[in-house]
């Protein structure tokens, strides 16, 4: 399965993106990016603050049923997980489930999985948020980012390849 990257300078929400990419122009599968969203979302409506300089992108696709989406929760961690693990050759990051990736125990990535019918046929939406360079201040948890962790940048786009080499092997 051929993932293309679709690149925007601005978005509302790369999720929001994907979706229109489907409905509006028949693309089947990619991973949408963006250096700015205006309208960024976590779990349970939660706003994801999007700062420039980190990754925010979604990738999309036909699913077989809602079990599989399930299933992608935990396999997209894990590609991230170990994406992390091999850029910064550190071994301290911690899964916490269902969505978040943490550095000790300051966030630094966030995904949202959503789904919708389109011509009949299921699409899953998978949103991630990545702070490379800056992190929110937050009441609710401590965030942290890539360079202050790790005194490491992270090129946006090449991450965005290595992710999306990465999502064609999720077979669901």
């Amino acid at each position: 399965m051929t993932k293309t990257i679709f690149y925007f300078d601005s978005v509302n929400s790369t999720n929001d993106e994907a979706k229109k990419l489907v409905e509006n122009h028949k693309v089947m599968s990619g991973l949408v990016i963006s250096d700015h969203q205006k309208k960024g979302r976590g779990r349970f409506g939660n706003n994801w603050v999007s700062m420039k300089g980190n990754f925010m992108g979604s990738a999309f696709f036909p699913v077989r049923n809602y079990n599989s989406i399930d299933k992608l929760q935990y396999e997209v961690l894990k590609i991230i997980f170990n994406l992390f693990v091999k850029i910064t050759k550190k071994n301290n990051f911690k899964i916490k489930k269902p969505n978040d990736i943490l550095i000790g125990d300051k966030k630094v990535c966030g995904i949202l999985i959503e789904s919708f019918v389109n011509n009949n046929k299921l699409f899953a939406i998978i949103g991630v948020g990545v702070n490379f360079i800056k992190n929110p201040i937050l009441k609710k948890y401590k965030t942290t980012n890539f360079k202050k962790e790790f005194n490491k940048s992270i090129n946006t786009l090449e991450f965005s390849r290595i992710l999306n080499q990465e999502m064609k092997k999720i077979i669901i």
